[in-house]
């Protein structure tokens, strides 16, 4: 059974036998069975209160806060009603653009979220001014404190205008004045008319009675479901008495988290796994710090919240059930219909597209320091190349010198390009995920934005390090040479960063450490393999050969500096067998090869490359 969403007729977030399960793996490939975080758990969070999901480590609440905000959809299973659509995701990190304004970034969002551009410069400053972000407004994200970022991450969301709020942890690394102000933010926008949900591990005193529902978590099945001001009445039922030094937070946390699952179990079967809430019967008022066990019992009773809208057997069938199929058919057709006219309301593709250049080149540009490291690094590289092989490119006895002058190239232009975006990328796709996940943009416009602001300047520095090695190092002074010399390194350089920010989209910057090296050491072994024997190689090495890149663009550099009837190099020995550059391309066995065949293989692998970075980064973004 898959998770199904109802159709929200309101702002409520309702959900029913919600489980949750990841695999257990022996290693990479062999999965032995499935760990459950969630265990069939039920609930609502209503539109107008600040509801937080409590429990002990482990306890399973971000786990219940992404799958029914639909974060994580892989192994989720169980029905929700929620207006999708009308929700926001605050994730535990506030994973900002480090180098913009505060301002900047709001109209960034602004940009891509309000089809209206007229109203936002004054939406801008009510956000702000509301959120006491104002003064801050010419701050870069990266200077704020961390309840300044929390706060402009809600402000970012703001703009949209959601009515339900998922926050994960949004008190997380907050002292505790800070984290008093941001609860009492939260609930001050539900108050405003939105539903609000965060979690939280354990709240103190200040920060508990703030809340206007509690949802309690132990070892992924809900134990408790109501007010704050019940729990102390709720565990005197059950003949747990909370001590007076205690907060009821901490002592039902202390409860479920010193207990191996007897008394889980027993609070989960009273609670019926989330279906029933601790509520008060009439309306007498009572706080936290009042003498609360000391409250008639009887005015509390436990209530079904959970609307009966499914079928009987529906952890079997799956489907929707008690509404009728004419009635059903209706509701699908209604929702078809707004989300129609939503979609037509929607930023354009192109919009989207043009805004996130804008953003990317900008950011680009800011980062003065990885601009002035590349800058040097490809100029000492072109430098040195350049010295290392001056003047050598037209001696013919030096013949494995111009093989390895060749390879070396594109080793650098290769290593470089892979490796950087290997380590920065995967802290932008996190970036991507929220964004995404929030409905900023769309894959396809964030994708061709990547690629088009990162041509600019990988053709700028490649071109530095590619005309000092050449004119350096001799090679014949035709300008039609060197742009074709230039042409293989900038397009090699454009395959290794395919690959670089493929394997930066699947892996974490820890992993793709060891995946980025792994995975060129085939290419390079590949590469430099039979170049003294070519003669002898096998065709189905050679076939495989062609998969290597590396190797490719090696053999295209070659064509390139030895091909077209390029003159005799100069001999200063007795003998030169290979000053005739035909003689070294026929021995290297590509003296057939056409160089625009070479071009075209490597195409093929620029484009395998960004369609498997497009997989992940979808991969990545919708699960």
């Amino acid at each position: 059974m898959e998770l199904t969403s109802m159709i929200a007729t309101n702002k409520d977030v309702e959900f029913q036998q919600i489980c949750y399960t990841v695999p257990i793996r022996k290693n990479f490939v062999q999965e032995i069975g499935r760990r459950t975080l969630l265990n069939g758990v039920s609930g609502t969070f209503r539109n107008g209160e600040l509801s937080a999901i409590m429990g002990p480590s482990g306890a399973g609440k971000s786990s219940l806060l992404n799958a029914i905000s639909g974060y994580r959809t892989s192994g989720v299973t169980g029905y929700k009603k929620i207006n999708k659509r009308d929700s926001c995701y605050i994730t535990q990190e506030d994973h900002h653009q480090p180098l913009l304004t505060v301002e900047e970034l709001m109209h960034v969002a602004c940009a891509l979220k309000v089809t209206s551009r007229k109203s936002h410069e004054v939406l801008i400053t009510e956000i702000l001014e509301n959120l006491n972000l104002n003064h801050r407004r010419n701050a870069t994200a990266e200077c704020l404190s961390g309840g300044e970022r929390k706060r402009l991450s809600i402000a970012l969301e703001s703009v949209a205008n959601p009515t339900i709020f998922f926050l994960d942890e949004p008190t997380s690394g907050l002292d505790e004045v800070t984290a008093s102000q941001c609860i009492q933010l939260l609930k001050n926008l539900a108050k405003s008319g939105r539903t609000v949900v965060c979690t939280i591990h354990q709240p103190s005193a200040t920060i508990f009675k703030n809340f206007d529902h509690i949802y309690v978590l132990a070892k992924g099945h809900c134990v408790y479901q109501g007010e704050p001001k019940a729990i102390i009445p709720f565990l005197t039922s059950i003949h747990l008495d909370c001590p007076k030094t205690y907060s009821p937070s901490d002592y039902i946390i202390e409860l479920c988290d010193s207990n191996e699952g007897s008394l889980i179990s027993s609070l989960s079967e009273i609670t019926q796994n989330g279906k029933l809430e601790y509520t008060q019967i009439n309306d007498n008022e009572h706080t936290i710090g009042t003498d609360e066990d000391s409250l008639a019992l009887s005015n509390y009773r436990w209530k079904n919240i959970i609307t009966p809208v499914y079928l009987e057997n529906s952890k079997q069938s799956g489907s929707l059930g008690c509404i009728g199929g004419g009635f059903a058919l209706l509701e699908k057709m209604k929702a078809f219909s707004k989300r129609i006219k939503q979609d037509s309301d929607s930023v354009s593709g192109t919009r989207q597209f043009l805004v996130l250049l804008h953003l990317m080149m900008k950011k680009i540009l800011r980062n003065r320091i990885a601009l002035w490291i590349q800058f040097i690094h490809h100029l000492m590289c072109g430098l040195m190349f350049g010295l290392i092989f001056y003047k050598a490119a037209n001696q013919g006895e030096r013949m494995f010198d111009h093989l390895k002058y060749c390879i070396g190239c594109i080793l650098v232009i290769v290593y470089t390009q892979v490796m950087v975006p290997i380590l920065s990328f995967p802290m932008e796709v996190k970036l991507v995920k929220k964004e995404f996940f929030n409905r900023w943009y769309s894959l396809t416009p964030y994708y061709m934005a990547l690629t088009i602001s990162r041509l600019p300047l990988q053709i700028f520095f490649n071109m530095i390090f590619l005309s000092f090695t050449y004119w350096m190092s001799g090679l014949p002074n035709e300008l039609w040479r060197f742009m074709l010399f230039s042409s293989v390194g900038i397009i090699t350089s454009f395959v290794a960063e395919g690959m670089g920010l493929a394997i930066g989209a699947t892996f974490s910057i820890t992993n793709g450490s060891a995946v980025g090296p792994l995975l060129i050491a085939p290419f390079l072994g590949l590469a430099i393999y039979g170049f003294d024997f070519a003669a002898d190689i096998p065709a189905l090495m050679y076939a495989l050969m062609k998969l290597s890149y590396i190797r490719v663009g090696a053999v295209t550099l070659v064509l390139s500096v030895f091909g077209f009837n390029r003159p005799e190099l100069d001999c200063n020995e007795m003998y030169c067998h290979f000053s005739d550059p035909k003689v070294l391309l026929r021995f290297l066995r590509v003296e057939k090869v056409s160089i625009w065949h070479e071009f075209g293989f490597l195409v093929l692998l620029l484009l395998f490359f960004r369609v498997m970075l497009f997989l992940s980064l979808k991969k990545r973004c919708r699960t």
